[in-house]
């Protein structure tokens, strides 16, 4: 069954309805979360007289949910929302899910496997996220959710790291770093982080990673690196050395003429 055609119809339905309530259809966009509760407890003819969330409900095997999840997914199909509250609360459903990571499925369904592992508060495949970002040819969006389940498990995940840093890229490395520098402080974690502010290349995004560390070391090369630093640079430079407690005067150089001060404060 198509949930989201059995939505629109209802929701068509319910507009007619209620149309003389609202001046145009774009008014009712607020109350389309009511609207879909409503429908989801409403029974339906479609359904042989059962509400959309209990006919979920009423589906109690694992390896079912799973399955309809992977046929609901294929292609241009999206998954409906309450197929996907319904396995996040059958925690059996963990393995058939990371059969998905791991498999040889989409792009599309690996993430919303992968999504689902994480709100379900699972143990999850961290192996196989590491996997992705030293894998050349993995999609890049695989890659950033990779980062950012990694990120919440930096801990459980840093062991597996470590080991990837002497022969990574730059891309891998600030993966890496992303990654460590929300974990538990370690000289290896510092080493790469100073190692990357100080190439000088993309010094914003490197220098935010080391005041989300912490780690006071740090303060010397941020503060050396606010003597030739454009305005950009300078803002998030100041930013981190702020996070370590640490003072910078605003004033401390003349940006009037840097094209990034001029863009940020509206002058022509």
């Amino acid at each position: 069954m198509d949930f989201d055609l059995i939505f629109e119809n209802y929701l068509v339905e319910w507009y007619k309805n209620h149309e003389s309530e609202f001046e145009n259809v774009e008014d009712m966009e607020e109350m389309l979360p009511e609207i879909y509760n409503e429908w989801a407890d409403s029974p339906s003819e479609q359904m042989g007289g059962i509400a959309p969330r209990a006919f979920f409900a009423n589906i109690t095997a694992p390896d079912e949910l799973v399955n309809i999840l992977i046929g609901t997914s294929a292609g241009e199909q999206n998954p409906c929302s309450l197929l996907l509250d319904r396995i996040a609360e059958v925690q059996e459903c963990a393995s058939g899910l990371e059969k998905i990571v791991g498999g040889n499925y989409s792009v599309k369904q690996k993430m919303i496997a992968a999504n689902l592992l994480k709100e379900m508060s699972v143990s999850q495949p961290l192996g196989l996220y590491v996997e992705w970002l030293s894998d050349g040819n993995a999609d890049s969006e695989l890659k950033e959710l990779a980062v950012e389940i990694l990120a919440e498990n930096a801990d459980a995940a840093k062991d597996m790291l470590f080991p990837l840093i002497d022969n990574a890229d730059v891309e891998l490395k600030t993966y890496i770093a992303e990654i460590l520098c929300n974990a538990e402080r370690d000289d290896r974690t510092f080493d790469l982080l100073c190692e990357l502010f100080e190439t000088g290349n993309n010094i914003p995004l490197y220098a935010g990673y080391l005041g989300k560390y912490g780690d006071e070391r740090c303060a010397g090369a941020l503060y050396k690196a606010l003597d030739d630093c454009n305005y950009l640079e300078f803002i998030e430079i100041k930013n981190a050395i702020e996070r370590l407690g640490g003072v910078v005067d605003d004033e401390m150089r003349d940006f009037s003429e840097d094209m990034y001060y001029k863009a940020l404060k509206g002058i022509k």
